[in-house]
């Protein structure tokens, strides 16, 4: 899958983005009216609309340049949502993928006793390990390898979110009274 790893999408215009996580559940209702409900997807992917923090002409620029750069929908990128980008505390977590030598790194969400897990792909270079040895991080993958000492039992730092455009026109640009009125741009989360 074509991915750019840098740049990674302006910050400058991300801090103003619309963008949390979307669930999918498909819901049938029987004749008594009761509901029948599945949950289609293990974890929500991550969807926005980019054209909320393109507010001057400067932003609007990049902006463009950006979509030429990952050619509408075809390349994913790096994305910081900044409601969501780092992991603190037991936030940080790590699955075996090679016992004592290969972790993938996760972050753990808790709401009282419930938790749910999510795979961190985009690890941000400076991220720490608790455990006492050292370690290489791919931060491409998320993922932890050994190389001397105890095994890591947890991380904390920040993760982009790996995204397309959901869209491969970029539609003109309105301007009124000073104000720009962008089009939706949306922005989806993709399974790496």
């Amino acid at each position: 899958m074509p991915f750019v790893e840098t740049p990674r999408f302006p910050d400058a215009i991300a801090r103003g983005t619309q963008f949390g996580p979307a669930y999918s559940t498909a819901l049938a209702r029987n004749i008594g009216g009761h509901e029948v409900r599945n949950k289609n997807w293990s974890m929500p992917l991550y969807r926005g609309d980019v054209s909320h923090g393109a507010k001057t002409q400067a932003l609007i620029d990049d902006l463009l340049a950006f979509f030429h750069h990952t050619a509408g929908m075809y390349n994913g990128f790096r994305f910081k949502d900044f409601a969501d980008f780092e992991a603190a505390g037991a936030e940080g977590t790590l699955t075996v993928i090679v016992a004592d030598t290969t972790w993938q790194l996760y972050k753990t969400y808790t709401y009282g006793a419930i938790t749910a897990t999510r795979k961190i792909q985009k690890p941000v270079t400076g991220v720490a390990f608790a455990g006492g040895g050292t370690y290489e991080l791919d931060t491409a993958t998320g993922i932890v390898t050994r190389t001397a000492g105890a095994n890591p039992t947890s991380w904390t730092g920040e993760f982009d979110t790996p995204v397309r455009f959901n869209l491969d026109e970029f539609l003109p640009i309105g301007m009124t009274a000073a104000v720009y009125n962008l089009p939706a741009i949306p922005i989806i989360e993709i399974r790496i």
